[in-house]
């Protein structure tokens, strides 16, 4: 059974709060169906409800931006900040001189059920496995989801590198739904330090499995690719609308054996033993032997994989 996990309640209120009292009059009644908000300056509000865009008549100005640069505290490096206790994430949109135009609000949820269909692949099959699908189709809500059924079997050896508190949420204490896997936080900027996390997880405080959202940046790769092979299991995610697309990434080539495209083959054995495309939300493909699909997409044929869905 797919649920919101008790506590959304109590999320939802604390992002309202950050609110400009009329942009909070607009998108409250819409409550858990509410998925994203866009406050561009000088433009209409504009949110995503069930996936379906809505405009307000009313136009964002620069007294509404500054009121939710008020309420967040301000912005990491990366243009990004949480809401302490969590899940939702805010990023700002800066000017070439460096003011903000604009401000978006993902609305984070925890969503429990949506990752049982893969509880065998997760449990039994003991290889790792790497997430690829496209933005907005609920990678990270899977990813949670997969971090909640892992914690269940090895608990606190399940180690979640959160590279921008978006498993986890925001503040010192990781969300109560990953628990009780372990959460390290990643310091900004991201992208220079998510492998030396990586790192320090392996090395520091022997998981079982360690979880990343978004690998294909700097040394993220080679430390899962350093994880595989010290025996210790990765579920990483990575941007692409199918598994060909990850396979055409030459930063992800590292952990998927060295593909040679033009030769049609791959000169070493994948990190990960197992791959799951996100079709749509809760629709999945799994590649259950992910060094068979790869060899069949490099000589040209369509991998067979398991569709699931919940």
């Amino acid at each position: 059974m797919v649920r919101l996990r008790e506590g959304f309640d109590r999320e939802f209120a604390a992002l309202m709060e950050k609110l400009p009292p009329w942009v909070r009059k607009e998108v409250e009644p819409h409550g858990a169906k509410l998925e994203e908000i866009a406050m561009d300056l000088g433009a209409p509000l504009a949110y995503t409800v069930d996936g379906a865009p809505r405009f307000s008549e009313r136009e964002i100005t620069k007294e509404d931006l500054s009121f939710v640069l008020h309420r967040v505290g301000g912005f990491k490096e990366n243009n990004r900040a949480g809401i302490e206790g969590t899940l939702h994430r805010v990023s700002r949109i800066q000017s070439a001189l460096g003011e903000m135009t604009g401000i978006t609000i993902r609305v984070g949820k925890f969503v429990e059920g949506v990752a049982e269909p893969l509880r065998p692949y997760l449990l039994e099959s003991g290889g790792s496995l790497l997430v690829v699908g496209p933005p907005r189709t609920g990678k990270t809500t899977l990813l949670r989801d997969i971090v909640r059924i892992l914690a269940e079997r090895w608990g606190p050896r399940v180690v979640v590198v959160d590279t921008s508190n978006e498993i986890g949420g925001d503040g010192l204490t990781a969300h109560p739904g990953i628990r009780p896997a372990r959460r390290m936080q990643v310091p900004d900027p991201p992208s220079r330090n998510q492998g030396r996390i990586i790192y320090q997880a392996i090395a520091n405080h022997s998981p079982e499995v360690v979880v990343v959202d978004e690998i294909g940046y700097n040394e993220d790769v080679q430390e899962c690719l350093t994880a595989s092979r010290r025996g210790v299991r990765v579920v990483a995610t990575a941007h692409g609308e199918r598994l060909l697309d990850a396979l055409e990434n030459p930063a992800l080539h590292p952990v998927l054996g060295e593909p040679d495209l033009r030769e049609g083959r791959r000169r070493t054995r994948p990190s990960f033993g197992m791959a799951l495309q996100v079709v749509a939300k809760g629709r999945y493909l799994v590649y259950p032997d992910l060094a068979q699909a790869l060899d069949d997409l490099l000589q040209g044929r369509e991998p067979e994989g398991v569709e699931l869905s919940v």
